[in-house]
């Protein structure tokens, strides 16, 4: 009897209550230790849920990381296909120019880097490298031209500097008289302008331009003479002061017209290029105002401008490197009253 009131605890149902749960009053009727249990439940199941869940990333910076790669992407498809270019790698290396072929090859080096660099995922080091690989081609190409750009700008060239020899050398004529039959200098331009024209003739501008170039040399050496000549004198006046004006407005065009010349073949640093067109620009505005006197009937004061304004054309002259003859007492003179 004892031994049976010892094994009935065993056997009893609160011992078996945890292995029939859905028996158990509590759970039928959802007592109060239903909510613990669940709660704790989800817990866990939240927890070993987490490893298993993928890192979430915002779609905009999603979008952003793609938009991204593709523009790298396409950077560096575009300075390969520029620098694959068998038109342009042959006349790279066809040209013999050494520092052109350098540029090419370090283009091409930069072109495997930035390729390298994409593959890593380093966006901004590919985007770097293929803008380095593209300047190092546009270098080189700089460097060696095609021939249809290069015929072209030889040819605008040609053009322009004929035009600008042919005005100087009416203007050289016309203020030289007949002493031009016997000037060298002048015989000389000729003679090269008329090669530079039949260059042009058969195709050849970059002949012509060299040839042009000769003949603006005696051009400027030329004028340059012929304006510290004797018979362009600054003490040299005309019968009427009507008339000195007109010889003055006359010489001021004919250095004015030299000035160009002289900036081309001479090549002033910045620092004189700067007062040249500043003395250039005082000149021009002075010589305005001459004629606008001169048109009002007072040519005296018409005569002290152009002489101010010669003063400044040749400062500008003397900022280029061309030596012109020292102006006259009366020059000097007029420009001080013209400045009171």
């Amino acid at each position: 009897m004892t031994q049976a009131t010892t094994r009935a605890p065993k056997g009893s149902a609160m011992r078996r209550q945890p292995r029939n749960p859905r028996g158990s009053s509590a759970h039928r009727h959802g007592g109060p230790a239903a909510p613990a249990a669940w709660a704790a439940l989800a817990a866990v199941v939240h927890t070993l849920a987490l490893p298993l869940l993928p890192a979430a990333m915002p779609a905009p910076a999603f979008a952003q990381g793609e938009e991204a790669r593709a523009q790298a992407q396409q950077r560096v498809q575009l300075a390969a296909r520029l620098l694959t270019d068998a038109a342009t790698a042959q006349r790279i290396s066809a040209s013999g120019d050494r520092r052109a072929i350098a540029h090419h090859d370090e283009g091409r080096l930069h072109q495997s880097m930035a390729e390298d660099a994409l593959r890593r995922g380093d966006l901004a080091d590919a985007r770097r490298q293929a803008d380095e690989a593209v300047r190092h081609l546009a270098a080189a190409r700089r460097l060696v031209p095609d021939g249809m750009a290069r015929q072209a700008a030889a040819r605008q060239r040609h053009a322009a500097m004929l035009a600008n020899l042919e005005r100087l050398m009416e203007a050289w004529r016309q203020r030289a008289g007949p002493a031009t039959t016997d000037d060298g200098d002048y015989f000389s331009a000729y003679g090269l302008m008329s090669t530079a024209r039949q260059f042009a003739a058969e195709g050849r501008w970059e002949d012509g331009v060299h040839v042009l170039g000769a003949a603006e040399r005696h051009v400027l050496d030329g004028m340059q003479r012929t304006l510290t000549s004797r018979e362009l004198n600054y003490t040299q006046r005309a019968g009427s002061p009507a008339e000195e004006l007109q010889f003055e407005l006359q010489r001021h065009q004919a250095l004015t017209g030299l000035l160009p010349l002289a900036v081309q073949e001479l090549k002033p640093t910045p620092e004189a290029q700067a007062l040249i067109d500043r003395y250039a620009q005082a000149s021009r505005t002075l010589r305005s105002l001459a004629l606008q006197r001169q048109r009002g009937g007072e040519t005296a004061q018409a005569l002290a401008d152009i002489r101010n304004a010669m003063l400044y054309v040749q400062r500008a002259l003397g900022a280029a490197g061309v030596a012109t003859p020292a102006p006259s007492d009366a020059s000097s003179a007029a420009e001080v009253g013209s400045t009171r």
